[in-house]
């Protein structure tokens, strides 16, 4: 053995550890008898009401039966790491090809049926747990819902898929819910609520809206010159109450950057109440539009 080796054993060497060999990897190997509940200390002050000394080695610091300690090379150190890694690796690599093979399994495992599918219990469902649970249904605190395996057909329910809600991480091995936002996604399966248009103001006020585009058509009339044509424009917009908002107007009188769908600026004269197809409309005169 080098001297080099000597003087780092002697330097770790102390009553309670013992230096027993090095193997043929360079690797030391002794034996510890600090005692792991006083570390070698054979008491502590926190016991001083108690007696102050380790009940569990008799104050003496050691313990029978040594534990052993490796210390290993740089070298080795390294070689055994890469090991581990590859045996992790190939771990992993089991893990994900188990759970595609047996997704269907792992799905039910989750709540979903065969078809990996679930169904998710909407509106006041606090009032009527009791009747769900009775159903089947079964309380999931991450989506803070009633769930169902399959489609009940005395509850009102949307359908969640596992693609929407779960997947592979390959990288982990495992199967994980994704980090979206649960309550909205769930919320956004829920159909629209009917908007009913009412009129708005009256006659002869100049009012301000904020509001969308929402159609527009155009069609050709002759000219009050007498000579040609004139192009005629019917907006159509909607206030966020749902009302409709109508303005017919001679030429273009949106600017053509703002497209179907863009929120809008509406300032307009009330002309008049109307329906179409069943719909109150209110119409507007000497309109001008901007963008919100």
């Amino acid at each position: 053995m080098k001297s080099m080796d000597l003087a780092q054993i002697y330097a770790r060497n102390d009553k309670n550890r013992v230096y027993l060999r090095t193997d043929k990897n360079g690797t030391e190997i002794w034996a510890d008898y600090t005692c792991p509940r006083c570390g070698g200390a054979g008491g502590a002050d926190a016991w001083t009401y108690t007696g102050w000394t380790c009940y569990s080695c008799g104050g003496t610091g050691r313990r029978d039966k040594p534990q052993l300690i490796k210390y290993y090379t740089p070298e080795y150190r390294a070689k055994l790491d890469d090991r581990a890694r590859k045996r992790a690796e190939k771990k992993r690599l089991e893990r994900v090809e188990e759970l595609k093979a047996n997704l269907t399994e792992h799905m039910k495992e989750k709540g979903f049926n065969e078809s990996g599918k679930i169904y998710v219990a909407v509106g006041n469902t606090y009032d009527i747990k009791d009747q769900l649970r009775e159903a089947g249904a079964k309380w999931k605190p991450r989506f803070r819902s009633w769930v169902f395996a399959e489609k009940p057909e005395e509850f009102d329910t949307v359908e969640l898929s596992f693609d929407e809600i779960c997947e592979i991480n390959e990288m982990a091995g495992r199967i994980e819910y994704k980090d979206i936002d649960f309550i909205s996604l769930i919320a956004s399966k829920l159909p629209a609520p009917e908007v009913v248009s009412e009129y708005v103001g009256e006659k002869g006020k100049r009012l301000e809206f904020k509001a969308t585009l929402e159609d527009w058509r155009s069609w050709e009339v002759p000219s009050y010159s007498g000579w040609g044509t004139d192009t005629k424009v019917l907006y159509k917009f909607r206030d966020d109450s749902g009302n409709i908002l109508i303005w017919c107007t001679t030429g273009y009188g949106v600017d053509s950057k703002i497209k179907k769908g863009d929120k809008i600026i509406l300032r307009g004269t009330v002309k008049n109440h109307s329906e179409y197809k069943g719909e109150k409309q209110t119409e507007l005169q000497r309109c001008t539009v901007k963008v919100a």
